[in-house]
């Protein structure tokens, strides 16, 4: 039975076999001159196999040429406007004197939020940003890259230092920073429970240290780096050392017994300073120039409002000025039904007293959709849209030490949706 299915099986192969050799009367010629009707024969009009290859078009005739010029370097005056997509971040230095547009980086996306530090620099060359970045697999082809990538020159070729599989980089406000010499990106791990170091000249991890119960704050000055500890209320002083390890110099019980920490803090450079509005709302101010802890801190104020919920805070470099953001809703802006940011509120971080109120609606937007300081700390800008301009970027400048308008810009070149305002880190 066997060998006669076989008989039957090598019959009509062979019968499939000459069928499928007479179906073109000259073998030069790859037309069929018969098929059968069911069958249609190139369908599409695309080349039959035999024929030539089509002509590529000239440079002129490609719609969009690759861009592969040298980025133009961030300046002092510059600051960075960030669209916060999904896969991934969108960011444009933008002159905020003209409302210019200018280099545009395309970074990965942080394990939650983004992870990018700008830089000013001289020529094209220099750092312009670093990214702690997300790269995700398709499907089932493999495990997610975790990177640190730093984009200068042409941008198609960043350096890339690859992070340990089990490296998982906090990415709220303040949890990582580049020191003032450039040479070492801190961050804090969330897998860790601690801190790491990466050299970035030589591109590898030199130091990690685990501490449970602080963080997540790497706030630097020089090579030492500071934080907090809330379940001990402490003052954390680090030190990167010359090999690139980091040690713990000291700690201090200086903060108070209701102490209250947050998942973001801001930091002025030329200053030492460092903000912190915790949960409660109570607002520290840090004082870190001397290199070392503080005596006892007490907070300066509370920044709750009976108008809204406070979001972010941020201290200018100098650290003169400090600006609050809040919602029209008591709900916190992280949640869904929460409201949007409608008033910022200017302080004197010495003193906490009110510089000035400054509202979205008497300044024709119709919500603040991110706020930053100049490098110089002087003007603090601001950015929505404003009702009777389709959907274009408004960047508004205030002077940081009275609140008055300086500045009115639109910025119609801008790509995506502006969410928040980065100001570029001057590298000692």
């Amino acid at each position: 039975m066997e060998r006669r299915t076989a008989v039957v099986a090598l019959v009509l192969a062979s019968t499939a076999l000459l069928a499928g050799c007479t179906a073109t009367a000259d073998p030069d010629d790859p037309t069929p001159t018969s098929a059968p009707d069911d069958v249609p024969v190139n369908p599409d009009g695309n080349l039959a196999v035999d024929d030539p290859d089509e002509e590529v078009p000239s440079a002129d005739g490609i719609p969009q040429e690759l861009h592969q010029a040298q980025i133009e370097p961030i300046t002092a005056t510059d600051i960075v406007l960030v669209d916060d997509g999904d896969l991934e971040y969108s960011l444009q230095v933008v002159d905020p004197a003209t409302g210019a547009a200018k280099t545009k980086i395309v970074t990965g996306p942080g394990i939650d939020g983004p992870v990018i530090h700008p830089f000013v620099g001289e020529s094209s060359d220099d750092p312009a940003v670093l990214a702690a970045e997300v790269w995700r697999p398709r499907g089932s082809r493999g495990a997610a890259e975790f990177t640190i990538s730093t984009y200068s020159g042409t941008l198609l070729e960043p350096r890339e230092l690859a992070l340990a599989e089990n490296t998982r980089l906090h990415s709220s406000p303040g949890s990582s920073a580049v020191t003032d010499d450039g040479a070492y990106f801190v961050a804090w791990d969330d897998g860790l429970y601690g801190v790491r170091v990466f050299d970035l000249e030589a591109g590898e991890a030199t130091g990690e240290l685990a501490l449970p119960g602080c963080g997540p704050f790497t706030w630097p000055v020089g090579r030492n780096i500071f934080s907090v500890c809330e379940n001990s209320r402490e003052l954390l002083h680090l030190a990167i050392q010359a090999d690139g390890s980091i040690e713990e110099v000291e700690r201090a019980a200086v903060l108070p017994e209701d102490f209250v920490s947050s998942r973001e803090g801001s930091f002025g450079r030329g200053a030492d300073t460092a903000l912190l509005v915790g949960g409660n709302g109570d607002a520290y101010v840090f004082d870190f120039s001397g290199g070392k802890l503080t005596d006892e801190v007490r907070p300066i104020g509370n920044a709750g409002q009976d108008s809204g919920r406070f979001d972010e805070a941020v201290i200018n470099n100098p650290g003169t000025s400090m600006a609050v953001s809040y919602t029209d809703s008591p709900v916190h802006p992280d949640s869904e039904d929460a409201g949007d940011i409608m008033t910022i509120t200017l302080y004197d971080p010495s003193s906490f007293t009110t510089i000035e109120t400054l509202s979205a609606e008497s300044n024709g937007l119709f919500s603040f959709d991110g706020f930053g300081y100049s490098v110089d700390g002087s003007t603090l800008y601001v950015q929505g849209t404003a009702d009777d301009e389709d959907e274009e970027v408004t960047l508004i400048g205030f002077d940081a030490a009275t609140g008055a308008q300086t500045s009115r810009v639109t910025v119609p070149d801008f790509v995506g949706d502006a969410e928040r305002i980065l100001t570029p880190q001057v590298i000692e």
